[in-house]
């Protein structure tokens, strides 16, 4: 237990510990999904732009609903209220897929998917921004992603007991429906979501003015992450790298994310969310142009660690960020932007890398890489020290 929950009250603990498994199951249910879709879908003779396409499908249902959170949750009647009725919706989604669908129908329940993954995280990360005590927002918040990146690197490890099969979405429906019961006790905290939501023009200036380092870091973030995740498997190969080895190049990355979340919030805490910020960025990129150089030697899984950790604290930091600087109605819809702009970055950065990978062998996306994290980290760092805390 970390000094954050230590120095709270029992019940403020105790709420915060079922927060954490709630958030965990939905994140773990929502996650061993994504390689089991794939695969399942690649064993009925769905070729690989069929297979992205789903992938599309449930990343634009959830792009799409996103920046709708602070409304849809003042119309379910707050936060948590929300939170269940997104993990029902995924439940559905994924009983659907158990079943074996018809290949249509794959499509409708990954939308649902899409849908109900996203709202539940949003309103997580809403909900654990509202439980950040003043002062202790970056260990409170670094905990908090602590969890969730274990149950995304975890969800999938999961399938090694279910095995890769069509009824391991009904598993996947049982942990999600788990945290809803671990969070029905739970109320919202004060400041999770407004009663009433009205956007105008004067209610969003400040918002808007005040969002460039917290939206930057997460579009920054999700452009890395998804470059990771979808490209240095590849270039793993290239290099060099056994086909087990460069699978295992997610894991490694996702290792570290675990990790670095709890000391880049203290850091976050004791030095300043811009010089976290900065330090983030010119790990990502020295480890961008260090592990292509060492693979494929054992000396890589480290430096894979140190990437990954440092590029998913970049999100943490982000967050952070959001919760220093807004409140109320405002920290709604800046927790909103912060998700959509993960969520942009994400859809950019899969397909530049492989761009970038496919016109520029060698060393051309290390370097880019490198050259986006720095330039992201200054932009970053720079925009936090003009909108002082």
């Amino acid at each position: 237990m970390s000094a954050t929950t230590l120095a709270a009250p029992r019940a403020r603990r105790t709420s915060f510990a079922l927060f954490l498994g709630a958030a965990t199951c939905a994140f773990a249910g929502v996650w061993m999904t994504t390689p089991l879709a794939a695969i399942l879908l690649t064993e009925r003779g769905a070729s690989p732009a069929l297979v992205g396409l789903y992938a599309a499908v449930v990343w634009g249902a959830a792009l799409a609903s996103a920046p709708l959170t602070p409304w849809l949750a003042q119309a379910a009647g707050g936060a948590f209220a929300l939170h269940r009725l997104a993990a029902g919706i995924g439940v559905l989604g994924l009983l659907g897929l158990g079943f074996g669908p018809p290949l249509w129908l794959w499509f409708l329940c990954g939308a649902m998917l899409g849908v109900g993954s996203c709202l539940t995280w949003t309103t997580s990360d809403a909900i654990a921004a509202a439980m950040a005590p003043e002062g202790q927002e970056g260990r409170a918040l670094g905990l908090y992603q602590t969890f969730v990146s274990a149950a995304i690197g975890g969800g999938p490890a999961i399938l090694l007991l279910t095995g890769v099969t069509q009824e391991a979405f009904f598993v996947s429906a049982m942990i999600l429906a788990l945290g809803v019961l671990l969070g029905l006790p739970l109320r919202d905290p004060a400041g999770a979501m407004p009663r009433r939501m009205r956007l105008t023009l004067e209610r969003a200036r400040p918002v808007l003015r005040v969002m460039a380092a917290p939206a930057g870091a997460a579009a920054l973030c999700g452009a890395l992450e998804a470059a990771a995740g979808a490209v240095f498997p590849v270039q793993g190969l290239a290099l060099g790298m056994t086909a087990g080895a460069a699978a295992a190049i997610v894991i490694a990355s996702g290792f570290g994310n675990v990790l670095a979340q709890y000391p880049a919030g203290w850091a976050a805490d004791r030095l300043g969310a811009h010089r976290a910020l900065l330090g983030c960025a010119l790990a990502v990129a020295g480890a961008s142009l260090l592990w292509p150089l060492l693979a494929p030697g054992i000396g890589v899984w480290p430096v894979l660690a140190v990437w990954g950790g440092a590029a998913g604290a970049i999100y943490t930091l982000g967050m952070v960020r959001a919760v220093q600087r807004f409140a109320g109605p405002a920290r709604a819809l800046g927790m909103a932007g912060l998700n959509t702009a993960y969520l942009l970055g994400g859809a950019a950065g899969a397909p530049v890398a492989g761009l970038l990978l496919d016109g520029l062998p060698g060393f051309g996306l290390p370097v880019a890489l490198a050259l986006l994290a720095l330039a992201g980290g200054v932009a970053l760092a720079r925009a936090a020290l003009r909108d002082p805390r």
